[in-house]
């Protein structure tokens, strides 16, 4: 599997995309009742006839058929909008054109009617390589179709339909993350004549884009971008840079809400290139202002999720024990790699077992129809688990384990009355290190989200305390730490040791009795 650097690398590149609702499009062998034809004529950039396949869209049902240029193509009759892509030599051009079927119609796209598609920002960034791609769409109210293509030179022939829209994206990076980046959008409703676009660098956003290292399974990060809720430029994409160390770059934004993401990937020992990770930061963008993304921070743990009972079954989803603190609600992602061991303890006996050995086909949930009501303990323990690939040496996040102590009956819908705990760990260098022999505050905050909206909410635990102890080798030992208020917020006063890495346990109890317990082994490290 290619990087998402590698993808967007890969020169001219054609596609053809649909963004479909649930519902049962025709397709080119769907039954056609009366005897309408489409006649398609393509002529390429030097004139000459061509034979290409184009989407057809029917722009009252959004139906889509495929059709080929120089062949008569059966149809419903009624309205459509005709989208193809034709090469020539090192260009692509992109054309969409609205036809009415009605007997024998015909229609020719001519490759000849394009105009050049060009996007740049001022002034012009420096010693950086641009990547354009441009997007041709058909505006239906079902599905949405386009034909998209990437390269240097690319063209769109021009059209006023309000049935067909634009889209072309430019992204300026050095490939490697050690300077600043560039992401401009350009659209419009039909094609312009001329579908350029210069954009002033004042008119940009700027993002803080940090990528640290230290819990991911791999040596290798990548970041790139996608436009978002655009219409006819939503989920475009390109690679902006991978790395082999941590990266701090200024990422300058057109406005508009946009998705940052980034993903690992590692060598299997097939010497195969696996993407492992993939994590998605959204922000909306407006000219002169600042924003941050932060990936792979430290201390993965345990994700927000809490027990519920449903229908009278106790449920508890076993694959999210490996979250990275800041992206828990919002902003989304994982790395996967995992296996875990659930129990489910009821007056000191384990009624059930569960277990994912790793990389099952399906999500691994532990499930318990409640027999008695009463006071149930639900521990799950997880370990990084990928054996097509080698960890890097000093991995942290390596084990975490949470335990929820609650209170249940049969046959009721309700989330347990429980918080999560997230522990953040706060003056981390980019390798997620501290300094040997320092003091790091540990922010610990304490969640209650709904899983399932059959599952009644109920109140909120009252909370009796908060505990929090450090582990300076592996948990072997356990020592207790000072927690406080912080600027409000529960804070673990960490001493660091002078080297190696520390592991942190939090347990919150709550005056009903129940109780949150999170581990993570190898939080962070010391520098």
């Amino acid at each position: 599997m290619l990087s998402f650097f590698s993808r967007a690398r890969l020169g001219r590149y054609l596609a053809v995309t649909a963004v479909v609702p649930a519902l049962v499009l025709s397709t080119g062998g769907a039954a056609v009742a009366a005897t309408h034809t489409l006649t398609l004529t393509v002529l390429n950039r030097s004139g000459a006839k061509v034979s290409v396949a184009a989407t057809v869209v029917n722009l009252s049902s959004g139906s889509q058929y495929t059709a080929r240029s120089n062949k008569k193509k059966k149809l419903p009759k009624g309205s459509y909008a005709v989208l193809t892509s034709i090469t020539t030599g090192n260009t692509t051009t992109l054309g969409g054109r609205t036809v009415k079927v009605s007997g024998s119609a015909k229609l020719t796209v001519d490759a000849r009617q394009g105009r050049r598609v060009n996007l740049a920002v001022s002034p012009a960034p420096v010693g950086l390589s641009r990547n354009l791609s441009a997007r041709v769409c058909a505006k239906t109210s079902g599905a949405s179709y386009n034909v998209e293509a990437y390269g240097d030179e690319l063209y769109a022939i021009p059209t006023s339909s309000k049935k067909i829209a634009f889209a072309a994206l430019g992204t300026w990076s050095d490939s490697s993350g050690l300077a600043d980046a560039y992401a401009v959008v350009h659209q419009t409703t039909g094609v312009s004549k001329t579908p350029r676009r210069t954009v002033k660098r004042s008119s940009l956003g700027t993002v803080s884009v940090v990528s640290r290292f230290g819990p991911e399974g791999s040596n290798y990060t990548d970041v790139a971008v996608q436009p978002i809720k655009r219409g006819c430029a939503d989920d475009m994409y390109s690679g902006l840079w991978t790395a082999d160390q941590p990266t701090r770059v200024k990422l300058r934004l057109s406005t508009g809400a946009w998705t940052i993401r980034s993903g690992t990937s590692a060598t299997t020992k097939n010497n195969e290139t696996w993407n492992i990770g993939s994590y998605f930061a959204e922000r909306k963008i407006a000219a002169g202002k600042s924003y941050a993304v932060r990936f792979y921070n430290a201390a993965w743990g345990p994700s927000t999720q809490v027990p519920s009972t449903l229908y009278g079954r106790v449920s508890f989803m076993m694959n999210e024990m490996f979250t990275d603190p800041y992206f828990t609600r919002n902003d989304t992602g994982s790395e996967g790699g995992d296996k875990a061991t659930a129990t489910l303890v009821f007056k000191g006996k384990t009624v059930k077992t569960k277990k994912d050995r790793g990389w099952e086909p399906d999500m691994t949930v532990l499930d318990y129809k409640v027999k008695k009501a009463g006071w149930y303990t639900l521990t799950n323990t997880a370990t990084r688990y990928y054996p097509e690939i080698k960890y890097p040496a000093g991995m942290l996040s390596t084990k975490s384990v949470v335990s929820y102590r609650f209170y249940t009956k049969p046959k009721i819908s309700a989330l347990a009355e429980v918080n999560s705990v997230t522990m953040i760990p706060a003056g981390l260098n980019n390798w997620n290190k501290a300094k040997g022999r320092s003091t790091t505050n540990v922010a610990l905050k304490l969640n209650r989200y709904t899983q399932d909206p059959d599952a009644k909410r109920g109140k909120n635990p009252k909370f009796k305390s908060l505990g929090v102890k450090m582990s300076p080798d592996g948990g072997k030992t356990w020592r207790t730490v000072k927690v406080k208020k912080v600027k409000g917020m529960w804070t673990a006063v960490v001493p660091n040791p002078a080297s190696g890495a520390v592991s942190l346990r939090a347990r919150a109890t709550y005056k009903s009795g129940g109780y949150t317990d999170v581990t993570i082994y190898r939080a962070y490290g010391i520098a």
